[in-house]
């Protein structure tokens, strides 16, 4: 049995076995993990729940030895310099300190880009248009493995995702994230195909990928979200006993066709209002009503929860995971989805 030594603390960390996996992780990229392993792990580490003045923030981060191929790959452009510092913790979490409250949304992203006096940090600007690919997506779809880079995302609160050139990536969970969870954009991609399972291709995949990046930002902003989607035609259920039902739904296939059909600025502001619009419904209280063919029905939507459900205090969870299981046992009746995302991050996906 061991025991301490006079004055040693009994500190267990984990640290290490972070640093193992991103230096793995580094070698497998082309970059050194000699160089930039710990920095690296100070990322993940900090981006995993990062806060200026108590609010959340979800910057996107990019770490690599070439600016120019990295703007190139990402479609990046203006990359505007912040500092300079030594390949340290400590530069890694002034940069952030001065760059992340610059990247929220999909305006700017932050780089750190290996100079030989250590980091040379930055933001560059991003096409925030709900239609065209962000960075990572970008990032994901890249087959060539010679641009050696690494491109961080929280993707939930204590998940991350590192991703590298030519489909290398990595999940990290830390702090108790449940790796049995559902990632968030494998319900959001769920979510996404629920709300376009009655459109026709090519629009399908164009409105899909549409809902699928508003999704993911509203997430972000969001305190919680539920969201029912309803069989194509239909206008209301009567699941709904109090809300707002749009008179008119929205036909975001029909906006979405007539920017790509088109171009024209007035196409592209309907696309980025509606998408504003998603965001603001999402961050309601109660379910936003959306369709399987793409429309937008309402938000701010109560149900009548069952006697029974009701009568059950002892049931894990509090009243929007209760609702969303009221929800998923209508699917494939009222319903064709139901999704769910707490306001401390647990998300779920329920499809037809």
């Amino acid at each position: 049995m061991s025991t301490l030594a006079p004055g040693e603390s009994p500190v267990l960390s984990f640290r290490h076995m972070l640093s193992d996996a991103v230096c793995s992780f580094l070698h497998e990229t082309g970059l050194s993990p000699a160089d930039v392993g710990d920095p690296l792990s100070e990322l993940v580490v900090t981006l995993s729940r990062y806060r200026e003045e108590g609010e959340p923030l979800f910057p996107v981060a990019f770490l690599g030895d070439d600016l120019e191929g990295m703007l190139r790959v990402l479609g990046g452009r203006e990359p505007v310099a912040i500092g300079k510092g030594p390949r340290t913790r400590e530069t890694i979490q002034r940069a952030l300190k001065q760059c992340a409250p610059l990247g929220q949304g999909r305006w700017w992203s932050l780089y750190l880009l290996l100079v030989p006096e250590g980091f040379a940090y930055g933001v560059f600007r991003t096409d925030p248009f709900p239609l065209v690919e962000t960075p990572l997506e970008r990032m994901r779809r890249a087959g060539e493995r010679s641009l050696r880079m690494v491109g961080v995302l929280q993707l939930a609160e204590n998940v991350i995702e590192l991703r590298a050139m030519g489909g290398l990536y990595r999940h990290v969970f830390l702090s108790g994230a449940r790796v049995e969870a559902t990632l968030p954009t494998v319900a959001m991609d769920e979510l996404a195909l629920g709300l376009t399972a009655n459109v026709l291709e090519p629009a399908r995949g164009h409105t899909r990928d549409f809902y699928r990046r508003v999704l993911f930002e509203a997430m972000q902003a969001s305190h919680g979200t539920l969201v029912a989607v309803l069989p194509r035609g239909s206008e209301g259920s009567p699941l709904f006993v109090d809300g707002v039902l749009l008179d008119e739904p929205i036909d975001m296939v029909a906006r979405v066709m007539r920017y790509h059909e088109t171009r024209e600025v007035e196409a592209a502001s309907a696309v980025s209002s509606a998408a504003q619009l998603l965001r603001g419904m999402m961050a309601t209280d109660g379910i936003t009503v959306l369709r399987s063919d793409g429309f937008i029905l309402g938000y701010n939507v109560f149900i009548r929860h069952p006697e029974s459900l009701s009568r059950e205090p002892a049931r894990v969870g509090g009243a929007r995971r209760r609702t969303y299981e009221v929800l998923c046992a209508w699917v494939g009746r009222e319903l064709t989805t139901a999704f769910f995302r707490s306001q401390d991050g647990a998300i779920a996906c329920c499809r037809d």
